[in-house]
């Protein structure tokens, strides 16, 4: 649909904001001329808009930015049950919501969906822009043309074509992600870090994921499974250490997640719900206070050493929102800020985030955007 000039100048305004024309000749390295032909391209096909003058020395400029109606795109996330689909904007704003039940088997699933897309479509607002495409965030391996679930313990899938499948029966492009993949996507875009070009995401829920940005893409290593921090052995006692669903013992994730939490809640008599459990450690329960302790501390030890590796600008972490504001979180900070060699100037900064019921399937969305927007090579 677009040149690359027309994806390039669409990529500049999504990650720096509106800029005039000017202003992307200099950011791009292109002639005034060849600016002025691709954005009356993107004018004329109602993708970007004329938007506030600026005043400077000479004469004013009027900055350019992306339509709101420009076009939609669909997010499912399959990452738990339900599973979610949204729709958006290509600002990351939820038109419209559905959730279904997640079947595992998969021509049941495909249906499911193809039926939930269309009502988010129908139920979004009639000025939205044209539906692109889908993304799909998917637990497990993805093969490398995002097309293909490799392999999902989760869902029970090998070598599933959920991308051909789901565009046969929706008629629209379709792309499939590792769901973490997803979240970081979706940070980059809709979130506030898709100005660094190196960040790393870790999203705390009933596991560990990790995943990160490197020089502006996502990384994922040579056999697709960059980011495993979830299965680094953080315990030093290994014979004594907890077994891991993975097969070893002493894994981050036996520690730090939220399973690992509530078993060890439950284990020692308490209730194994985060906020209860917060609420315990506040007023000073010491079985409470160690369980968060030690999950904090594991998860802080883990982060430092991903630190050490990637040296990251930021390190965002997603969790349960209880969690954001307890013993947890300070002691996460504190334990990785320990942990991590000082360097002359600025170090990794920490940010923790609560995270939302619709943050795999925006990732999704964010999918689809991002091959509209920056072209299908872009990722």
């Amino acid at each position: 649909m677009f040149s690359t000039g027309h994806h390039r100048i669409l990529s500049a305004i999504t990650r720096l904001g509106p800029k005039s024309r000017t202003d992307l000749a200099r950011l791009l390295g292109l002639s005034k001329g060849s600016i002025s032909i691709f954005v009356r391209d993107l004018l004329e096909q109602g993708i970007l808009k004329e938007q506030e003058l600026i005043f400077s020395q000479g004469r004013p400029s009027v900055t350019l930015g992306l339509r709101s109606d420009a076009a939609s795109f669909i997010g499912i996330s399959l990452h738990t049950d339900p599973a979610t689909i949204v729709l958006t904007d290509p600002h990351g704003e939820v038109l419209a919501r559905r959730q279904i039940p997640r079947e595992t088997d998969p021509e049941r699933c495909f249906s499911l969906l193809a039926k939930a897309v269309q009502k988010v479509r129908r139920h979004a607002e009639p000025n939205i822009g044209l539906t692109t495409g889908i993304g799909v965030a998917q637990p497990g391996f993805v093969s490398r043309d995002r097309r293909i679930c490799l392999a999902s313990a989760a869902l029970g899938w090998r070598n599933v074509d959920v991308a051909g499948e789901l565009s046969e029966l929706t008629g629209l492009p379709v792309f499939v992600e590792n769901d973490t993949n997803a979240l970081i996507l979706g940070e980059q875009l809709f979130g506030a870090s898709g100005e660094c070009p190196n960040f790393s995401l870790v999203f705390v829920g009933d596991g560990i994921g990790s995943t990160h940005i490197i020089d502006s893409r996502l990384y994922r290593g040579h056999h697709g499974g960059a980011g495993e921090l979830a299965h680094s052995p953080v315990a030093f006692d290994l014979q004594n250490a907890l077994p891991c669903r993975c097969g070893n013992r002493g894994c981050l994730e036996t520690l730090a997640s939220l399973q690992s939490i509530k078993g060890a809640a439950r284990s020692a008599g308490l209730p194994s719900e985060i906020p209860e459990l917060i609420g315990l450690a506040n007023t000073g329960d010491p079985d409470a206070l160690r369980i968060l302790h030690r999950a904090g501390s594991a998860l802080g030890f883990g982060l430092a050493q991903l630190v050490q590796i990637l040296d990251p600008s930021q390190v965002v972490v997603l969790m349960d929102a209880a969690l954001k504001d307890s013993v947890f979180s300070n002691v996460l900070r504190q334990e990785m800020e320990a942990h991590v060699l000082k360097r002359p100037g600025t170090q990794s900064t920490l940010i923790l985030r609560s995270a939302s019921n619709d943050s795999f399937a925006l990732g999704a969305a964010s999918i689809a955007a991002q091959h509209f927007l920056f072209g299908i090579d872009w990722i």
